[in-house]
């Protein structure tokens, strides 16, 4: 888990809470209080919809609803009550895993109401889009989204001011006839069985109140309707008796998702502080995709190593990262797998330059490419004959040569190319790539049938003992050369020159740019990496554009880019583990 540590709150510059003797806000004249529902008798009967409420068009389907109302009720909170909640900084406690079965497949949770840090860290990054507008802007859009989205339920924003700090759903595969249920916290139970009521009063048909181990719980014969209940302050819209059976029986002390080996193994890799997260246990959707005819179509053994992946959104002092982490089986990986097991950084980042505006390096492809050129090679004699001519495969095969390493980098250009770029292939053995290169290219161009390029229109240089060879037609820019390490194709023979120098330790390569290093350092690796200069990337475009078609494009939307400075995303593979991040940094 993270390290992080929540700033503390500063002495005096908070509200105090409710239970230190502040006394409970007054609502405002124009907040419609919603009152309370009256106390059902636990015995059936039967609800009629009002006068005049029922709806006559058709019911949304169960999900339909069910995702509705979910939606609601994360935007209500995360922005009709953002001013009063995150002034209060204090974060709600948790309401949604500890009604969660364990064994579900899937889960997601929303904090409506985060950490201390988190909304500190929030505020600080929106103070810097002004397109965001003001808390009041915010809530007249948000309110006219809300009152369309819910049209037709019978419910409007005002209905959801119960909504508290958190939003959650599971589900659970249960091979073809899954069970779901989406949770959200009540700050008020009597309003939030009020605007229940208030749905299945407009819904068209008839809901019977039952009680479930001391719960009321309000059932349907229609199956596009969902089961509601309020669950010990969390509103539960479920898919059936037995989902909703299996909330409460977990409010009421049975194994909760938080005692899911699976479940607490993936998710101990990713920050404790955070916006939200969502968790998947990946053996369970594979076993549900095997019940297809057809099964996998053969990917089986690439997905048996993988067990759970869970992902996160948190807000940091610099930027809002998103991670993620995938549990593996050791005995299940593949020998492709294996390739990719690593932590970097990537051997390319030493032949990209250091202006580049873009990077995206990965790695294993080697190993994968062989297997699948292998593998249409078993087709038949025609595909086997065709491979054999072009020597992609056996000892003295080209592909042996791939180390597996691949990367693409965009930068300034030359000459009349606003912007150049490479992408970089590894290779162990640069003499037997350029030895490949000579004998099968001639065949390949001749029947690839590209414009402009062919035999007839390409020239060579010798460069600093690297053979770069370019098309000379303007038409048609390309040019590359074997570098010691990798195999590289640009745009023009200036972008191979550059690489040839960086691989023979003259010049600088990405790797020294402070503001790439800065970016990322946070990250779990660099073998597997995407770096996205934006700062360099908004000074380029200015430089190209005239400046009243840039001041057009930062009016357009532009100016919500300035903010950013850079985007980087990276991982690193254990055996057991894989994590990765994405971090959108905002200084």
């Amino acid at each position: 888990m993270s390290d992080h540590v929540p700033p503390e709150e500063p002495a005096g510059s908070l509200p105090p809470p409710p239970d230190e003797g502040a006394d409970a806000p007054t609502p405002s004249a124009e907040t419609p209080t919603v009152p309370a529902q009256p106390a059902m008798p636990d015995a059936m009967r039967p609800v009629v919809p009002t006068q005049g409420g029922a709806v006559t068009s058709k019911p949304r389907s169960k999900a339909v609803t069910i995702a509705l109302l979910a939606g609601a009720a994360v935007l209500v909170l995360g922005v009709v009550g953002a001013a009063a909640a995150y002034f209060m900084l204090r974060g709600a406690p948790e309401a949604v895993l500890d009604k969660v079965p364990s064994g579900a497949d899937a889960v997601i949770v929303a904090h409506l109401d985060p950490a201390a840090s988190q909304k500190m860290n929030l505020f600080r990054m929106a103070s810097k889009f002004p397109d965001l507008g003001s808390e009041q802007d915010l809530t007249q859009q948000l309110n006219s989204t809300l009152d369309d989205a819910l049209s037709g339920s019978g419910l409007t924003h005002a209905d959801l001011s119960w909504v508290g700090g958190e939003a959650g759903a599971y589900v659970t595969v249960n091979g073809a006839a899954p069970e779901y249920a989406v949770l959200i916290a009540s700050d008020d139970d009597g309003a939030a069985s009020a605007a229940l009521q208030k749905y299945r009063d407009a819904s068209g048909v008839t809901y019977t109140q039952t009680t479930v181990d001391g719960v009321a719980v309000w059932t349907t014969s229609s199956t596009d309707d969902p089961e509601m209940a309020v669950v010990d302050g969390t509103v539960v819209l479920a898919s059936d008796q037995h989902a909703m059976q299996a909330v409460i029986q977990t409010d009421h002390g049975a194994s909760s998702i938080q005692d899911d080996q699976t479940f607490t193994t993936v998710m101990d890799q990713l920050p404790d502080d955070n916006l939200g997260f969502a968790y998947v246990n990946l053996q369970a959707l594979t076993s549900l995709a095997n019940l297809v005819p057809g099964g996998m179509g053969g990917l089986d053994s690439q997905f048996a190593a993988y067990q759970a992946a869970a992902y996160s959104i948190s807000a940091e002092s610099d930027g809002l990262a998103i991670d993620g982490a995938t549990t593996t089986d050791p005995s299940e990986l593949t020998d492709a797998q294996r390739a990719t097991l690593g932590s970097g950084p990537n051997p390319l980042l030493a032949i990209t330059p250091a202006n580049a505006y873009a990077v995206l390096a990965t790695s294993g492809i080697g190993k994968a490419l062989s297997d699948s050129v292998t593998q249409f090679a078993q087709l038949g004699p025609g595909p086997a004959r065709m491979i054999e001519r072009l020597g992609l495969i056996g000892p003295d095969g080209v592909l042996q040569h791939l180390t597996g390493d691949v990367g693409f980098q965009v930068g300034p250009g030359s000459g009349l190319l606003p912007v150049g770029g490479t992408v970089m292939i590894g290779v162990d053995d640069a003499g037997a790539v350029q030895s490949w290169l000579d004998t099968h290219l001639p065949v390949l161009l001749a029947r690839s049938g590209v414009p402009g390029l062919s035999t007839r229109t390409l020239k060579t240089e010798d460069y600093n003992g690297v053979k770069i060879t370019y098309s000379a037609v303007p038409t048609t820019p390309v040019a590359w050369g074997v570098v010691n390490g990798a195999l590289v194709i640009g745009l023009s023979p200036n972008a191979v020159e550059q690489a040839v120098d960086l691989s023979q330790g003259n010049g600088s390569s990405i790797t020294s740019n402070s503001a790439f290093s800065s970016a990322t350092e946070g990250l779990p690796g660099t073998q597997m990496l995407l770096y996205v200069d934006v700062n360099g990337i908004l000074t380029a475009v200015q430089g190209i554009l005239p400046n009243d078609a840039y001041q057009q494009f930062l009016e357009q939307g532009g100016k919500n880019l300035q903010p950013i400075k850079a985007v980087v995303g990276g991982g690193a593979n254990t055996e057991t583990v894989q994590t990765y991040r994405l971090f959108i940094e905002i200084p």
